[in-house]
């Protein structure tokens, strides 16, 4: 069975170790929170309920989506995971334009978003590759 949402704005992220999804519908101005639970070949979504959507988008909501500036060009990310690296909050992003590139990382910080030191950032994918193994997409490169 394969199931689809009458949304293009689909978002799958880990946040607090909890894989989640979450469904923006534009026209009414409505998300929606899904706690994803994975078995094999089959995802079971379950709704959290209002306490806990209200608790997870107060967390993530301000960090989720983001516009990322490089000397070349302008491109917009959407949070993909967040996990903590020596006492860190980390953020895992990705170019929603090009879901399938390599992932972005930044401290979080007070809703903000922080270099990470260069002599840092290889430990930290690092990390990031061993805590979430199913983030590792095998493009035939």
């Amino acid at each position: 069975m394969n199931i689809r949402f009458s949304t293009p704005h689909q978002y799958v992220f880990i946040h607090e170790n909890v894989k989640h999804l979450l469904l923006v519908w534009s026209k009414e101005a409505k998300k929606q929170l899904f706690v994803v639970e994975e078995e094999e070949e089959a995802m079971t979504l379950t709704y959290p309920g209002e306490t806990y959507l209200e608790t997870v988008l107060a967390q993530v909501e301000p960090i989720f989506f983001r516009q990322l500036e490089t000397e070349d060009e302008s491109f917009p990310v959407a949070l993909g995971a967040t996990f903590d690296f020596r006492g860190q909050r980390i953020g895992m992003y990705y170019n929603r334009e090009k879901p399938g590139g390599h992932p972005f990382f930044f401290r979080l910080e007070n809703e903000e978003l922080k270099d990470i030191p260069d002599e840092e950032y290889e430990e930290v994918a690092r990390t990031f590759l061993e805590e979430f193994p199913e983030y590792i997409v095998n493009n035939g490169d």
